[in-house]
């Protein structure tokens, strides 16, 4: 029913002026822009339209969410990473297929216009506004990291407004702000329910702790002027500070966190997308055991030891570590796609590398036969049982904000700010660390990270790090590599190679093969591998029809 009314909604409550001026009377019997907004059930209904935003794994089809084209980054060695998908190569010709789109956002704007002006009580109308705010935030800031100056849209445009409809790009610093507002007004009057499937008040506290922080640290990073760094992370820091004393907790399971048939009682979850055999996803078919990408080197060395220290520091490799080689005596071939083995790159290891890589199975990229770390982030060994990867078959819940990311924000929101304490560490990165059996992080941080990108401080990076592992495979990375402006990461050699071999392993001859000198597998031959970073991939291009038709907008740099 919720849905029929919803389609009704949008039948009628966008039926042009034209029309309506030739009815004398309106049908009692049917929805229009004036009757529509006096039911509570038909803003509510109205409203999940913008559930739509939260992409998590997509719905149906071999791709799609918020995970299929945010993860070929340095963690990621993909099936041919010529095509890079999750940056553009070229300026559109048109906006479509493009995020230059503003009908959701126009769809907010309606809510939040018709339901001020509607009849309903107070009370009820301020929570629905705070919704369309919410979402209208939560657009926004996707518009800004893709595009940064983006026209900032309050209300819904008028088709005759050509100073809306023509309008010129403002300043990212400014729609931030706008956002922010929302945010609080969202914070304010939005339902404090513990629903982990309606938008609250603790998912607008976690949208402005991930917001705040990730303007902030842009802002900061690619030296935007007019912006007040400061008072944006401070603004994470208390966003995330109300979650933690809220009754939010880390979840005992990490891997329940992705592969759940029901996370409406975990506590850890703030908000998450349900999925049932009406609306099922895909993501076991694109990351589970399939041929389609494998962990980078990069990615598998950067967990660290139990001891809390890396494998490879001051100078030299932990003496708890020893790198895992793969052998074989049988011939490698390319209708090979997998291979199973015990790979015994965990011991003694982070307790999360278990959880994302599968150490009983290499995989290899299609018509390649170089073998693979596999990724088992988003499945059991149970589910794929009942839940074939091959096709749309996946019933799991997605997490769409979570307590984890929280704790990460406020840890480094707090770094930048030049204020973060022992305490600090210990009830953010501290916590994190305990699940994972990994020692707490200190202050003086205690060694120096082989791995570690000399001009990021030492006690930045290990937050960096920790947010890295927490997070791999979610859509968190490519999106930090930009906010810090470290998209030259994506050339390091290291992101191009995974799996050591024994050298006695043998390949036949119609393999490419190619080593490092100490005998890690490259995954492609040069000509396979993505383009070198260019710094314009730092923000999107605007489609070249929507230039010509409004000549107010401007190119960003580089396209």
């Amino acid at each position: 029913m919720k849905k029929l009314t919803y389609l009704l909604a949008v039948l009628f409550v966008f039926a042009t002026v034209g029309c309506e001026k030739y009815l004398d009377v309106q049908p009692e019997t049917e929805f229009t822009n004036d009757n529509f907004w006096t039911s509570e059930s038909n803003v509510q209904s109205f409203t999940y339209g913008l559930y739509s935003a939260f992409k998590g794994y997509g719905n149906g089809g071999f791709f799609g969410g918020d995970h299929f084209f945010s993860v070929n980054n340095d963690d990621v060695i993909a099936l041919d990473q010529r095509l890079e998908l999750d940056f553009p190569t070229t300026v559109p010709a048109t906006a479509a297929g493009t995020n230059w789109s503003w009908s959701s956002i126009r769809k907010a704007n309606v809510l939040i216009k018709q339901t001020a002006n509607s009849s309903l009580d107070e009370s009820v109308k301020k929570r629905y506004i705070a919704a369309g705010k919410f979402f209208r935030a939560l657009l926004y800031w996707d518009k800004v990291r893709r595009f940064g100056d983006v026209p900032y849209y309050d209300e819904p445009v008028d088709p005759t407004d050509n100073d809306a409809l023509y309008a010129k790009r403002d300043s990212r610093v400014f729609v931030v702000d706008k956002i922010v507002e929302d945010l609080d007004y969202a914070i304010e009057n939005l339902s404090s329910s513990q629903s982990k499937v309606e938008v609250t008040k603790w998912t607008a506290l976690a949208l402005k702790s991930r917001v705040c922080l990730a303007a902030a640290t842009t802002f900061k990073y690619h030296n935007e002027s007019g912006a007040d760094i400061n008072k944006l992370l401070n603004a994470s820091v208390d966003a995330s500070t109300q979650l933690m004393n809220a009754h939010f907790s880390l979840s005992d399971d990490y891997s329940g966190l992705f592969a759940s048939e029901d996370l409406s009682s975990n506590s850890e979850i703030i908000l998450a997308k349900k999925y049932n055999e009406n609306m099922r996803h895909s993501i076991l078919s694109f990351i589970f055991h399939e041929p389609f990408f494998g962990f980078s080197n990069s990615a598998v060395s950067s967990f660290l030891m139990a001891d809390g220290k890396p494998i490879k520091y001051d100078g030299a490799t932990h003496p708890g570590y020893a790198e895992w080689a793969f052998n074989t005596t049988d011939t490698i071939r390319t209708s090979q796609n997998g291979f199973n083995t015990e790979v015994g790159i965990a011991v003694g290891r982070d307790k999360r590398m278990n959880m994302i890589i599968d150490t009983s199975r290499l995989v290899a990229l299609f018509s390649k036969g170089i073998p693979m770390f596999s990724p088992i982030k988003y499945a059991t060994y149970d589910i794929v049982k009942s839940q074939p990867t091959q096709g749309v078959e996946a019933t799991t819940d997605a997490p769409i904000f979570r307590f984890g990311e929280v704790l990460l924000n406020y840890a480094e929101a707090k770094f930048e700010l030049g204020n973060i304490t022992q305490e600090d560490l210990d009830k953010s990165i501290n916590l994190l660390r305990a699940r994972a059996g990994v020692a707490p992080l200190s202050m003086g941080v205690g060694f120096n990270a082989d791995d570690r990108d000399s001009d990021v401080d030492p006690l930045l990076w290990e937050i960096r790090r920790e947010r890295r592992v927490e997070l791999m495979l979610e859509p968190f990375r490519k999106w930090d590599l930009i906010r810090w402006a470290k998209g030259s990461y994506y050339d390091k050699d290291n992101s191009f190679y995974g799996v050591k071999v024994d050298p006695n392993v043998p390949f036949d001859s119609s393999i490419t093969v190619l080593k490092t000198d100490d005998g890690h597998l490259y995954a492609q031959k040069p000509g396979d591998r993505r383009t070198p970073w260019d710094d314009k991939k730092y923000l999107e291009p605007i489609p070249l029809d929507q230039m010509t038709l409004n000549t107010n907008l401007t190119q960003n740099p580089g396209w």
